[in-house]
């Protein structure tokens, strides 16, 4: 799993904060007001509260009265009245309803010390009129609440606006990102739409260009490959008439002058003999070399005979010189009217494979398949050897060529292998094609 963030996740993450940050000051901003509010009410309350106490009250015994009378009230909007004796520790106020605001709004907007007022009565009585913002945070509450709510659903808002846009935003991104892996893949006929941002459609415009760029260039380069291929291929079976019609004949015209010296016998000088026998021995030599040299340049039988045939005799001498090595060769169809292109890269396909089974991945049974239709020719060649790591960097230049001559007749190449497991290639060729 990629632990990377992608574009839009950041994006949404800066939008998230940057909005989070924004609403975490005006929040605080609104509490800060709604604490200095309180504290200036609470101050106007005991301040008017005391002067029209101090206005009502008659001296003497009706002053007394009065004062009790306000005890026994004991509980205004934002005051507490109470009688203490002078110097004596403050009462709380008498017990209230609960809050309604939320205990974190009232630690947060409640005085730090509540402003207290002391009038006497008597000598040795005293009204104490002590501020009570409970009141005042509760209609504080009732006010901003809404207000908090509004900033909530804007920051959800904006959080969703910016999500949907980024999308919308990003389907240019995904699309280039696509074709950038269609690219990768081998499909130089992708193309990208063109895009209302003028800076994405700019990079539209360049990517179409390399991408036609790159599928000129491959074309050249299969042109190129091809035509090296038949040059290739041409040169081998000029070189393997000439080795069999110049060398072959002038082998055979040694062999038999020798043949004609050792058929005169005992009229030959001394060590003639000998010398007739070792030019002839070298010469059968030098011939079977040729003719191994022959096969390998030109399959016998392949232009004559046909794919099956060559196959059958190239698998046959693979018999002969690896007797320990089972190899099991499997075929279907017919290969009449097969065309000369298609048989020559199928054989060399699997001339190549059954090369890198036997001399370089240890294998001791080789199973090679081939099907043919009307539509496609199909190769399967599949051994028990050691195997390797199909996403090595770097690859034999055998398996390279092997996938060059598929690609070139629009076929389809596949290389199945593990270390230790064996390998399998696989081939499907369009039966009647033309290279790409």
């Amino acid at each position: 799993m990629d632990k990377r963030l992608r574009l839009r996740q950041r994006l949404m993450i800066s939008v998230s904060l940057l909005a989070a940050g924004v609403l975490l000051a005006a929040g605080w901003m609104i509490v800060a007001n709604a604490h200095e509010a309180i504290a200036d009410e609470m101050h106007s309350s005991v301040t008017l509260a005391s002067d029209i106490v101090e206005a009502s009250l008659a001296d003497g015994e009706a002053s007394l009265v009065a004062a009790r009378r306000l005890e026994r009230i004991g509980h205004l909007r934002h005051l507490c009245l109470s009688l203490v004796s002078p110097g004596s520790s403050a009462p709380a106020c008498p017990s209230k309803p609960a809050l309604r605001a939320p205990a974190w709004f009232a630690a947060l907007t409640r005085p730090a010390s509540l402003p207290e007022r002391r009038i006497e009565v008597a000598h040795d009585l005293q009204i104490r009129i002590l501020a009570d913002p409970d009141d005042e945070i509760d209609e504080t509450w009732h006010d901003t609440r809404g207000l908090l709510a509004l900033l909530l659903i804007f920051y959800l808002a904006i959080v969703a606006i910016a999500y949907v846009l980024m999308g919308r935003a990003m389907v240019p991104v995904r699309r280039i990102d696509a074709a950038l892996q269609q690219i990768e893949h081998g499909d130089y006929e992708t193309r990208l739409p063109a895009f209302s941002l003028p800076e994405f459609d700019g990079i539209a415009r360049q990517f179409n260009h390399m991408a036609a760029t790159l599928a000129d260039a491959r074309r050249e380069n299969h042109r190129l490959r091809d035509h090296s291929l038949r040059i290739q291929e041409d040169e081998r079976r000029n070189l393997a008439r000439e080795l069999h019609d110049e060398l072959g004949q002038s082998l055979t015209a040694i062999r038999a002058d020798a043949a004609g010296i050792l058929a005169r016998g005992d009229r030959l000088p001394a060590g003639v003999a000998e010398s007739a026998e070792a030019i002839a021995e070298v010469a059968a030599h030098i011939y079977d070399q040729a003719r191994q040299m022959m096969r390998r340049l030109r399959p016998p039988g392949l232009d004559e005979l046909g794919l099956m045939a060559a196959l059958e005799d190239h698998i046959a001498r693979w018999h002969r010189s690896r007797p320990d090595i089972h190899i099991e060769f499997e075929c279907q169809g017919n290969d009449d009217d097969l065309a000369p292109t298609v048989a020559i890269h199928v054989f060399r396909l699997i001339q190549e494979a059954l090369t890198n089974a036997l001399r370089h991945a240890q294998a001791r049974q080789i199973t090679v398949r081939l099907h043919t239709d009307d539509v496609r020719v199909e190769a399967e060649i599949r051994d028990d050897g050691r195997g390797f790591d199909t996403t090595a960097r770097h690859r034999g230049l055998g398996l390279s060529g092997m996938a060059e001559r598929i690609a070139l007749m629009n076929g389809r190449f596949e290389l199945i292998s593990r270390p230790g497991r064996g390998t399998c290639v696989l081939a499907r060729i369009p039966r009647d094609n033309r290279p790409a």
